[in-house]
Order: C-alpha cells, then sequence, then structure tokens
C-alpha cells in the first residue's frame, strides 16, 4: 500500500512537472493587427444586475466597434434583462438580443440558448462569456490573434473568481487559479483536459464539424469543456490557450460556500460522462489520477495526527509542492499575486471537496438556473 502510495504521488508530480514547463516556457504573443469582424455571445437568465457591467466592458473594448457584434440570449427571464439590453442597444447599433420563452425537451436550458446565439452570428469567430463576467479592455484582442492561424479552432483564457469579501476573494481566486493552471498546462503541452465558458473562442466551423452540442445538449453542464473534448478527438484543430493578463476576464464569485458548492456540484454533474464519451485518454488518466492523489493525501493526513511517521508526510509535502509550483507559475504569468494564505487553506481542504464533489456530483440533480 505505501508503495503504490509512493508511485502515485510520484507520477502526480512527474505530470505536474510536465504541465509546469508549458506555462513556464510559454513566450507572451504580442498583439498584432489582426482585426477580423467578431461576434460575442452571452446566455444571460435573470442578470438585470451584472449585465450592466458586462455590456459596458465590452462596448469599452480596445477594437473598433464596427468590428464586433455582442449577441445577448435573454433565456427565459423573469427580471428586467431585456430592458437592460435594449437600454444599452440605444448608444450600440452592435448588440442584439434573442428573447426565449422556452427550451426544447432533451436539451439544456444554457445550450439552447447559445445555440441560438451561434445560429444568429455573423462571424465564424465566436467569443463566448457569461453574463456575471467583467473583461479587460483588450479581452477580445487578446482572443482573437489566435485565430490568424487558420488551423486554430478554440482559444481558452483564464477566469479568476473574485468576491466582494478580501479574505474569500483571496479563496476563490486562488482557487479558480489553481484549476486553470492545469488546464493551462496541459494545453500548452497538447494535452487537453479542460476550460471555461467564462472565457471561451472557437470557430462557428469547428463547432458544425463537431455537430455543435448534440450528443451531450441534455447534460447541464458542458458547454466548453465537452466542447474542447469533441474538437480534440474528432477534428485536427489547434487548441490554444492565451497566458497574459490582457485575456483575463474576471467572473463574480458564489456568494457564500453553499453556492459554491452548488456551483462545483454542477460542473461535476457530468463526471461520469467523460468515460462514457469520447474524451481525450489524458482526461480520463489525469482524473483517476487526481482521484487518487486527493485521497492518499487524506489518508495520509489523518495518519500523521494520529501517529508521526515520515512517509505521510512526504506524501503529504509531495502534493502540497507540486500544487504550489504549478500555481505560483500560472499566476506569475498573469502577473497575479499569489497569497500564502489562501494557498496553505487550500492545500488542506481542496481534497476533501474535491472528492466530495466528484463522488457525489454525477448523482445530484443541480439547476444552472431557477
Amino acid at each position: 500500500m505505501i508503495i503504490f502510495a509512493i508511485i502515485v504521488l510520484k507520477t502526480y508530480l512527474l505530470t505536474i512537472l510536465k504541465l509546469c514547463s508549458g506555462i513556464y516556457y510559454d513566450k507572451k504573443k504580442e498583439l498584432k493587427t489582426y482585426n477580423p469582424f467578431v461576434s460575442v455571445i452571452i446566455a444571460a437568465r435573470n442578470e438585470e444586475l451584472s449585465l450592466p457591467k458586462l455590456l459596458k466592458a465590452l462596448t469599452s473594448q480596445n477594437y473598433r466597434i464596427d468590428n464586433y457584434e455582442i449577441i445577448v440570449v435573454n433565456d427565459r427571464s423573469t427580471d428586467k434583462t431585456a430592458e437592460v439590453v435594449n437600454d444599452f442597444k440605444k448608444d450600440f447599433n452592435n448588440i442584439k438580443l434573442i428573447n426565449i420563452d422556452s427550451t426544447p425537451i432533451g436539451w439544456s436550458n444554457k445550450k439552447w440558448a447559445l445555440n441560438q446565439a451561434i445560429n444568429k452570428s455573423k462571424s465564424d469567430i465566436l467569443l463566448q462569456t457569461d453574463a456575471d463576467c467583467i473583461p479587460g479592455k483588450d479581452w477580445i484582442k487578446s482572443m482573437v490573434d489566435y485565430f490568424e492561424d487558420t488551423k486554430v479552432g478554440l482559444v481558452c483564457g483564464p477566469t479568476p473568481l473574485v468576491h466582494k469579501d478580501l479574505f474569500l476573494s483571496s479563496l476563490f481566486e486562488m482557487e479558480s487559479l489553481i484549476q486553470e493552471s492545469v488546464n493551462a498546462g496541459a494545453i500548452k503541452n497538447k494535452l487537453y483536459l479542460s476550460c471555461t465558458g467564462r472565457n471561451l473562442a472557437f470557430t462557428k466551423n469547428v463547432f458544425k464539424k463537431v455537430n455543435g452540442y448534440i450528443g451531450n445538449e441534455h447534460i447541464k453542464s458542458g458547454d466548453d469543456d465537452l466542447l474542447l473534448q469533441k474538437i480534440a478527438t474528432k477534428t485536427d484543430s489547434k487548441i490554444e490557450y492565451v497566458l497574459c493578463p490582457e485575456s483575463i476576464v474576471v467572473s463574480e464569485a458564489p456568494s457564500n460556500f453553499h453556492n459554491f458548492l452548488k456551483q462545483r456540484l454542477r460542473y461535476a454533474s457530468k463526471g461520469l460522462y467523460y468515460f462514457q464519451s469520447s474524451t481525450t485518454f489524458e482526461l480520463k488518466f489525469f482524473l483517476i489520477l487526481l482521484f487518487l492523489t486527493n485521497m492518499i493525501f487524506i489518508i495520509s493526513t489523518f495518519s500523521l495526527l494520529a501517529n508521526f511517521k515520515l512517509i505521510p508526510l512526504y506524501l503529504i509535502l509531495i502534493k502540497a509542492f507540486a500544487d504550489f509550483l504549478i500555481s505560483s507559475i500560472f499566476l506569475g504569468k498573469l502577473k497575479k499575486n499569489w497569497s500564502l494564505l489562501a494557498y496553505t487553506i487550500l492545500t488542506i481542504l481542496h481534497p476533501y471537496y474535491v472528492l466530495l464533489i466528484g463522488l457525489t456530483g454525477p448523482f445530484l440533480k443541480i439547476n444552472w438556473k431557477k
């Protein structure tokens, strides 16, 4: 058992070191003069409070205003979401509103909403974000530049979570960026694990080539990572990750830990689907490795508390060092502050909630929005 645990943790360390190399040796891409027409798509449900901030950020981009359109899909909202969009439309002709009254049986609400935006979009290049997000002024430019290479089919970017409470904000931001660091390192090594729809770009051509969301349209989440998996396994298109501060899209964190867990459970609801559908070998391998690593970390922690021994401490330190290394390199690339306090708390708590969510998420019914 001890030998098995050591092998698992060393495999985890070597895997993380491989991912670190992709981040560390990545060279910042200089913003070019490539300015194609772009469609920004957003699915919004009861987002009257968040949308003004997003639309203000999107209409203030360092990108020609007549060279992109903003498509907001009002997904059965019962608040003033439509009114907010219509108010912005008075000043900006590049904003479009699509109203949805119902979702067909067999489709998740969000995927159906996004699908309508994609069908109505004018551009082959689609940028996707969420209604509660705020991109920087160079977001469109930083993401679009990669599509100058016509072989690129999908581009991902970082999306740190922020909270109005400074302590919670540091925790949520660190937690989200640690996960993002693994995705970024994998993509930089041409290994494809996951991405987030809060900061995503893809071509309509490659979307249609993989038949869009068809095949997983019923799954409540997965408009992002399952799309990445389809593109990675069914096409020869390139997948890129933008590692620069300009590409950051800040996302509002859940208001409390209960909502945070609910959000993560929704993400994990498709866990079993990863092993049933066309997903990359590296995703299946990493999910199993992560499960075993966290399990060994938890057992080692209890073993260390019960009777101090060097081997449990050794196993704990291996994981802690690996996570520290990749998160610090990744945050350095994004010019974000690395918090020792937040990292220490997450090092202790993260394995427990990852296992809890991973084991229960696929069996619980979690709604995207009521």
